[in-house]
C-alpha cells in the first residue's frame, strides 16, 4: 500500500535512497556530481521539506521543496526571471520509480505537501516541471496557475528538453468548502 509521509529526521539512508530513486527515474547523465553530498546538504537544511512515498517500508518515491528564495538564489543564473516570493515554497525535485507511477502516488505526495505547507501559512508553490512526461500538464490541471512560461532546454535536463517555469496555488481552506 502507497503512502506518503514526512520525513523530519534526515539520515545517511533516506540521503541514499533519495539518490537512489533520483537515478532510477531519470535518464542517464541527468545526475549531479556527487549527488549523495549535495542531496545531504539540501535536505538536511533546516527550511527544506521532504515527502517520501513509500510502499509499505520500502521508499519508492519522494519530493523535496525549498523556501523559493532560496531556489530564487541557487538558480539565478539559469533562470534569471524567477522573482523573489517570501511566501512560495519551490518543488526542487521529486521522483517516483517507474514501477509506482499511474497508482495515484503524485497525488498521495502533493496532498502531503499541501497539507505540511497549509500549517506553514503557505499556499503557493513554484517548480521547473517537465513537459515530456506530463508533470506541467498535470499540474496545470490540478491547481490554479498564478505564473507559466515555457523554458525550451533546461540544463538540469541535460539541454534535452524543455520545461515549463509554474507558479501555482492551492486554495485557502475557507475556499474548499
Amino acid at each position: 500500500m502507497l503512502t506518503a509521509e514526512v520525513v523530519r529526521d534526515i539520515d545517511d539512508t533516506i540521503v541514499r535512497d533519495t539518490v537512489s530513486i533520483s537515478r532510477d527515474s531519470f535518464p542517464p547523465g541527468w545526475s549531479c556530481g556527487n549527488s549523495e553530498e549535495l542531496y545531504g546538504q539540501v535536505l538536511r537544511r533546516h527550511h527544506t521539506l521532504l515527502v517520501m512515498l513509500r510502499d509499505n517500508e520500502r521508499n519508492v518515491g519522494f519530493l523535496f521543496a525549498v523556501p523559493h528564495n532560496d531556489a530564487v538564489e541557487d538558480l539565478k543564473n539559469d533562470d534569471p526571471l524567477m522573482k523573489e516570493d517570501a511566501s512560495t515554497y519551490y518543488v526542487q525535485n521529486s521522483a517516483i520509480l517507474p514501477a509506482y507511477r499511474r497508482k495515484l502516488a503524485l497525488g498521495k505526495i502533493l496532498a502531503l505537501l499541501r497539507e505540511e505547507l497549509r500549517k506553514r501559512g503557505i499556499f503557493t508553490v513554484s517548480m521547473h516541471a517537465r513537459v515530456s512526461n506530463g508533470l506541467s500538464r498535470t499540474i496545470q490541471d490540478h491547481m490554479k496557475i498564478v505564473e507559466i512560461r515555457r523554458i525550451d532546454t533546461w540544463k538540469y535536463y541535460g539541454n534535452e528538453e524543455p520545461t515549463d517555469y509554474i507558479v501555482a496555488e492551492w486554495p485557502h481552506e475557507k475556499e474548499t468548502m
